[in-house]
């Protein structure tokens, strides 16, 4: 397998269009989903978000990995950075429930904002997640990031973070 980041437990490899396979069952899963606005994803919604993923580095250098543990080799989630209608750099993150609670999201996160600071230029990276995700509000927290205002997003309230990109 080739990789183009790693950290102690996880490997990064770039999306790629035929990754349908890996991101079918976790974009369609309804509990890791529960907490997205747009909900779970077909596998037709799914092909299109991974072209939107691969546009959006070829056309802004914004890229979106595969992550896998070192170990096993496992497909645990995909990570990576998008932007917002309003032109922010954000950066997210989905993983299969049996990966949560491990510290694997705050891990990818980490990895992602040093990424960022040495290969995208923008001032701040934001990360915004529904009101009622708790968990992920403690991922960003853990990561550095601060809370900035709330929003809706497809409709709804969303808490927004950011950290600014250059140390």
């Amino acid at each position: 397998m080739t990789h183009e980041l790693e950290t102690e437990r996880l490997l990064f490899r770039a999306l790629k269009t035929n990754d349908i396979s890996h991101l079918a069952n976790l974009e369609s899963d309804t509990d890791v989903k529960q907490f997205f606005p747009g909900g779970v994803s077909t596998r037709k919604r799914t092909q299109d978000m991974i072209k939107r993923f691969i546009a959006c580095y070829e056309e802004k250098g914004l890229p979106c990995f595969l992550l896998f543990d070192r170990q096993s080799q496992e497909f645990i989630g995909r990570a990576g950075f998008g932007m917002t209608e309003q032109g922010e750099v954000e950066i997210g993150y989905v993983l299969h429930k049996k990966f949560w609670g491990k510290g694997y999201a705050v891990e990818a996160v980490k990895c992602l904002l040093k990424y960022a600071n040495k290969n995208i230029k923008t001032a701040n990276i934001i990360a915004y997640a529904t009101s009622d995700n708790i968990n992920s509000f403690r991922v960003m927290e853990k990561c550095g990031m601060h809370y900035y205002k709330t929003d809706i997003v497809q409709g709804v309230e969303c808490r927004f973070y950011k950290i600014s990109n250059y140390n």
